[in-house]
């Protein structure tokens, strides 16, 4: 499923996120990668980097962000009910995504997000 979404950076490449003012092509692309993937995949649901209510315990369990990394919800300890990065292991990314996010942060900062069917 992963190789069939449109990520971030495929989304930059659309004509008219490239045409978008400088100060706007970011928002411009992940919002072009959110319309994309609702095109791509109705089956799934979807959520914008403005979609900040978390959907709870009957929410996904696994989402992927605008790059197309898995996040997990947590379900126990005391951070049950935030997100973290699956497979975060590499140093030379950010912080942030090591720790544990509300599912605002994360859609804010991460999204768009689609949930992970496998």
């Amino acid at each position: 499923m992963r190789h069939t979404l449109t990520s971030l950076a495929h989304a930059y490449e659309l004509e008219h996120v490239k045409r978008a003012p400088a100060g706007g092509r970011d928002f411009m692309a992940r919002a072009a990668a959110y319309q994309e993937r609702l095109a791509q995949r109705p089956d799934l649901r979807h959520w914008s980097l403005i979609d900040d209510i978390d959907p709870g315990d009957d929410g996904p369990t696994r989402v992927l962000d605008a790059d197309l990394d898995v996040w997990t919800r947590l379900t126990e300890g005391p951070n049950r009910g935030a997100w973290r990065m699956a497979r975060f292991a590499r140093p030379e990314q950010e912080e942030q995504p090591g720790g544990a996010l509300t599912w605002r942060d994360l859609a804010y900062h991460y999204g768009p997000l689609t949930e992970d069917s496998q």
